[in-house]
């Protein structure tokens, strides 16, 4: 595997976005392609309460000023595998997302995308915490999150604890605009 982009754990401030199915539903982080095919994906992730349901990666297009307003665009381009929630501890751990069949798609060089955690349970009392920088964050991109009021937000001065990674090359050639 060939690590496309993160910011570690070692940026941790203290600071979690809370996510439930009826307030937050993801959280994530925009970033750039290097040309692999899609692998896997990491968030900094622990739970409070005794949430169920499942949480998955997603990643979309881009939208916005990469590092200052970066929001998904349109529908997810790819979709992890179900991780149960129930399985997630009390701490902050490191929690893989793995991406498999038409999910595992070319993270083209240089293109940016959105890598988000979706929770589609949960309540107030029941969440999954999602670990961020809101203190002295230096990622290029930028922190986002969806409301269920269908809005997305961002924060210029914050940033996802994440990783993403990659098989190999992209096999596919990057777009030739014309």
């Amino acid at each position: 595997m060939i690590l496309v982009d993160s910011y570690p754990e070692s940026n941790y401030s203290g600071i979690s976005s809370l996510i439930y199915h009826d307030s937050f539903l993801m959280v994530g982080q925009s970033f750039t392609g290097n040309g692999g095919v899609l692998n896997s994906v990491k968030f900094y992730l622990d739970k409070y309460g005794s949430p169920t349901g499942n949480i998955y990666a997603r990643i979309y297009n881009h939208s916005g000023t990469f590092g200052t307003s970066s929001i998904p665009t349109g529908d997810p381009i790819a979709g992890s595998d179900a991780v149960d929630v129930s399985t997630l501890g009390t701490n902050k751990g490191l929690v893989n997302f793995n991406f498999s069949g038409a999910n595992k798609i070319p993270l083209r060089k240089g293109v940016y995308y959105i890598v988000e955690v979706f929770f589609d349970g949960g309540d107030q009392d029941n969440e999954v915490a999602v670990a961020i920088d809101n203190t002295s964050s230096t990622h290029d991109g930028n922190y986002s999150r969806y409301h269920t009021t269908a809005e997305w937000s961002y924060s210029a001065t914050s940033d996802t604890i994440f990783y993403v990674y990659s098989d190999a090359l992209s096999p596919f050639p990057s777009h030739k605009r014309i």
